[in-house]
């Protein structure tokens, strides 16, 4: 009888230490360093900066920089340094109340700050302070939509010093950086929103995960951002991978406009509308979405996901060979037809892919397409100079608001900027009009919408990515910290 009663007080106290095993394992940890795999590198932390890699960079900017607003994964905005808004003259004039925050360096952030970080960004705005804690932005015309607006990254709040230090009111701060190697950031223990939980978060660069998973050296680490010829192996051998919805665009853009001012660049002509429609008709984007991508996309018809906007499909998208024949012939009795220079990222590898395919694609039609590759061609400053008739780009959803979201995407590929047409309109039927005009003369052509992908360890909690994949850090911790 004793001996059994012994033995259920061990049962007892085994299940009661597992449940505080299990209680104490899920309960959030300070302490530590997070280390994460980029594959991607990028030379500078200014939002504002042009780079080989933004959307990279503009991940870890939020962990730096503040924005004044921030939306969440429904689309609904939230304040972020800004703890109140309103706007007057129909929404041409709006007023933000600034929440007591300091910069990183121990100032506190106030409307002065502000005003001059977003007079570096806006363009024909006028912003002024009211007073410390109140900023002023009338605009041109009424923007509904300026706090999502607000809430991108190339909006973030940074004070910049003499010597053009950067210095930003986020949860962590720069402790070490290697541009393009290594960026190590600290917390910052008078975060207004709370210190963050790790230590540290430790990002290498340029990583290439093929050389980590055969030198079994992912233990160390918490989450690699993957491309898609990386998932295959990784799923095979139940590793825990997150992937967003289908979200960036994978994209031809034509990089001269058919009536440039003072005649375009030099050495280069115009590709005719002709040539660039029966290159849109001849592409075979399922077949590239299912072998390439390997079905972690689906076929792009317009710049935004149909899962974002519900009318996607309107747009075109099948491939007409037939039809891209014709415009062709059509155009070659008119034109002399010259090769096109398509320019990829020489660093992606999925990139080299997709521009060999539609290559092969064009040339069904009798259209010589001539991939090659390039360091800069996510760098708009570059852009304009490269001798390139076209450029396959990858550019990210950076918000759930539509008409944000297309205005940035514009912005990003040259288009126009993120202060213009898009972000007047105030209903859905206005965003498919401006977006139906932006594709009308084929200089954007659309190829695929992609997923982001990453994998994270066992230990990680609270890491939170978005429907556009973009990662919200500042709730992460691991187990094992202190």
């Amino acid at each position: 009888m004793r001996l059994s009663r012994l033995r259920s007080i061990a049962a007892a106290s085994l299940l009661l230490a597992l449940a505080t095993a299990a209680v104490a394992s899920s309960r959030p940890r300070y302490g530590g360093t997070v280390r994460i795999l980029l594959h991607e590198r990028f030379n500078s932390l200014d939002p504002l900066g042009d780079d080989d890699h933004p959307a990279a960079r503009d991940r870890i900017a939020g962990l730096l920089f503040d924005t004044l607003t921030a939306t969440d994964t429904q689309g609904n905005v939230h304040p972020r340094l800004a703890s109140s808004w309103r706007s007057e003259s129909g929404d041409r004039i709006w007023y933000f109340n600034l929440r007591l925050a300091n910069f990183q360096d121990g100032t506190v952030v106030t409307a002065p700050d502000v005003v001059a970080s977003l007079t570096r960004k806006s363009q024909g705005w006028q912003v002024r302070a009211v007073d410390q804690q109140t900023v002023r932005i009338e605009l041109p015309v009424p923007l509904p939509h300026m706090p999502d607006l607000l809430a991108l990254s190339r909006f973030s709040i940074v004070k910049r010093t003499s010597d053009n230090t950067l210095i930003g009111s986020g949860p962590y701060k720069v402790s070490e950086w290697q541009a393009g190697e290594r960026l190590v950031l600290s917390a910052n223990d008078d975060y207004w929103g709370g210190r963050p939980y790790p230590d540290s978060i430790e990002f290498q660069l340029g990583a290439s995960l093929r050389d980590q998973l055969l030198q079994r050296q992912l233990g160390q680490y918490s989450a690699a951002d993957l491309t898609v010829d990386q998932l295959r192996s990784l799923e095979e051998t139940k590793q825990n991978i997150e992937l967003s919805r289908a979200s960036d665009l994978l994209v031809l853009v034509f990089l001269q406009p058919d009536a440039a001012p003072g005649g375009g660049k030099p050495g280069r002509t115009p590709v005719d509308p002709r040539v660039r429609e029966a290159l849109a008709e001849a592409i075979n984007r399922a077949a590239i979405n299912n072998v390439i991508l390997q079905k972690r996309g689906t076929p792009a018809s317009g710049i935004l996901p149909q899962w974002l906007t519900g009318y996607e499909f309107l747009f075109p998208g099948a491939m007409n060979l037939e039809r891209a024949k014709e415009l062709h012939a059509e155009a070659a009795g008119l034109v002399i037809i010259k090769p096109i220079a398509l320019a990829y990222d020489f660093s992606d590898p999925v990139a080299k892919l997709v521009a060999e395919r539609i290559a092969v694609d064009a040339r069904e039609a009798g259209i010589v397409v001539q991939p090659f590759g390039e360091p800069h061609v996510a760098n708009k400053s570059a852009r304009n100079g490269m001798n390139a008739d076209a450029v396959l780009l990858r550019v990210p959803v950076e918000s759930v608001q539509p008409a944000v979201a297309l205005a940035a995407a514009l912005d990003d590929m040259g288009m126009g900027d993120p202060t213009s047409a898009p972000l007047t309109a105030t209903r859905l039927e206005d965003v498919f009009e401006l977006e139906s005009r932006a594709l009308a003369d084929f200089r954007v052509i659309p190829v695929a919408h992609v997923s982001e992908a990453v994998w994270l360890n066992s230990n990680v909690h609270n890491w939170l990515e978005g429907p556009t994949g973009r990662w919200s850090l500042d709730q992460l911790w691991t187990e094992g910290g202190r």
